[in-house]
């Protein structure tokens, strides 16, 4: 391999941050087409302050500094490239309706660019939320900008690092460019698996020209944000190819129109000819009357024939008719199953939204039967320690009650020993006081153990209900993901059909010329017999 394993996980690390910037972004566009208040040209003119109808960093700048946005110079130019679609140094209006509006979701697409467009006076600002969308969409690709360089760093850091190596692990087959096959065996080898929506993505960022291939500068612009020097000049070659091609087909084309003004000079001599033998025929009209007789009836056989072969074409015509009749019958039921896929599909997207609602609502109450049952585990523990302070208490008082009882008795049966008994009671004292204090310290250690298991349980059932939160995000990611993979796949089959019936109707079509071209060809046959008759007589 050209690049260490080490070095091909950063690329790929690389990649993947690529491919979450923009879906990321995508997510950004939906939320701004869902607005019923935007509209893509009003919010093209909130930004084009001058009314030139082109966009420039300023502007840029400026509408991020409204929404309390401040990216630096370097983030703010990476912006204005990835607006200026086709690299001409300007941001025209189509550069940023392809760059703002959905791409993955074409239903959103198309509601947004046939919404009616509002009036919007100079510093005058979009409605709330169509002016936090857009700026949320640029910020996304500002905070894309900060992620990709990060990852860049990481990766250029790498000693065995280089461009044209990095290429080259990719391009595996040797074909001089990249495609969704091979980006996706590249990122399999590398332990990271990424689905065709996301490799789309990738691909949407990084193939400039939308062929399908990123080629050597495509890649190297977008690991390294350097374009590639040499990329005018091969743009020149390629043009130059181009031209050469055209002048050689030129010269074809001016050696066929040579042959034909030469196909034509001598059809004025056959011309000629024919004429010269018209003359000489009209002087031997009269010994050829009878040849004459014969070969109209000829004529005549082959003037049914050619009659007949006309009505042949009247009735291939008539099929044709109903042939594009019963296409168009068919495409109009395709676009109405279409419809209806649609419908569906939108339909389970609604089921899916109500379900995520459904299971918020059970996870709040989950939430909220947990904190009940703590506080109530929380109250029995409490009533439990007052219980036994209460106990404690009761023996303390019992205990002092007999210690009374033995000093009365003490008192008047041994009066000599209150010296003696007066010590006791004073290390019994001493004694009680040490036994509190440590039951004290023993319940105080008690609380603190408590406090801590408390804590960590709290931990606990957080990240439990994150790790739920998670999992069900991740399924409805999923089922999103099979419902979009099943959309493709029916635009797909659906594709294939109309290819289908276009075959077919090209063969039927050259069928047609087919027989369209026998038919002149007879046609030319008779009257090549019809003028050249006489010269076989004579």
């Amino acid at each position: 391999m050209y690049l260490s394993s080490r070095t091909q996980g950063r690329l790929a690390n690389l990649i993947i941050t690529i491919t979450e910037g923009e879906k990321k972004t995508e997510i950004a566009r939906q939320v701004l087409a869902e607005q019923k208040m935007f509209e893509p040209y009003t919010a093209f003119r909130r930004l084009d302050q001058l009314r030139s109808g082109e966009l420039t960093v300023a502007d840029i700048t400026d509408f991020l500094a409204d929404n309390k946005i401040f990216p630096t110079q370097v983030q703010v130019e990476y912006l204005f490239r990835r607006l200026d679609l086709n690299h001409d140094g300007r941001i025209t209006y189509p550069d940023f309706v392809k760059a703002i509006l959905p791409k993955e979701d074409s239903r959103l697409r198309q509601i947004a660019s046939l919404r009616d467009s509002y009036y919007i006076e100079v510093n005058m600002l979009l409605p709330t939320e169509v002016e936090w969308g857009l700026s949320r969409v640029l910020q996304q690709e500002v905070q894309n900008f900060n992620s990709i360089t990060a990852a860049q760093e990481i990766l250029t850091a790498s000693v065995d690092f280089t461009s044209l190596d990095a290429f080259r692990c990719i391009d595996q087959l040797y074909i001089g460019y990249i495609t969704i096959d091979s980006l996706q065996s590249f990122l399999r080898a590398n332990g990271a698996k990424l689905t065709f929506d996301e490799l789309q993505a990738f691909f949407r960022v990084v193939d400039s020209d939308e062929d399908g291939r990123i080629t050597y500068s495509e890649l190297l612009e977008a690991i390294t944000f350097v374009p590639d020097y040499f990329q005018k000049e091969r743009q020149i070659v390629n043009e130059l190819r181009k031209s050469r091609e055209r002048i050689t087909q030129l010269e074809k084309e001016r050696e066929v129109l040579d042959d034909l003004q030469r196909s034509r000079e001598r059809v004025d001599d056959l011309r000629r000819s024919r004429e010269r033998l018209e003359q000489y025929q009209d002087l031997q009209r009269s010994r050829e009357r009878l040849e004459d007789l014969r070969k109209s009836r000829e004529r005549l056989d082959d003037l049914r024939r050619s009659r007949e072969r006309l009505n042949q074409l009247e009735e291939l015509q008539k099929s044709r008719q109903r042939i594009e009749q019963f296409e168009e019958l068919k495409k109009s039921r395709e676009r109405q199953a279409q419809m209806d896929e649609l419908r569906k599909s939108r339909e389970r997207l609604d089921d899916l939204r109500r379900s995520r609602e459904r299971l918020e609502q059970l996870e709040q109450e989950r939430k909220n039967t947990e904190q009940l049952e703590e506080l109530r585990k929380s109250r029995s523990r409490i009533e439990e320690l007052q219980k036994q302070r209460r106990r404690i208490e009761e023996l303390r008082t019992s205990q002092e009650r007999l210690d009374a009882l033995k000093r009365n008795r003490e008192d008047l049966e041994l009066r000599r020993s209150q010296e003696r008994l007066n010590e006791l009671k004073k290390s019994r004292e001493r004694l009680e006081q040490i036994e509190a204090l440590k039951q004290s310290r023993e319940q105080q250690r008690a609380l603190d153990e408590l406090r801590q298991s408390r804590e960590r349980l709290e931990q606990l059932r957080m990240s439990q209900n994150r790790i739920d939160q998670l999992e069900n995000e991740r399924k409805a990611l999923q089922r999103s993901r099979q419902l979009e993979r099943e959309i493709q796949y029916e635009r797909q089959r659906s594709r294939e059909r109309l290819e289908r019936l276009e075959l077919e109707a090209q063969l039927q079509r050259e069928r047609e010329r087919a027989l369209e071209q026998e038919i002149v060809t007879q046609s030319k046959i008779v009257q090549s017999r019809i003028y050249d008759t006489p010269q076989r007589f004579y």
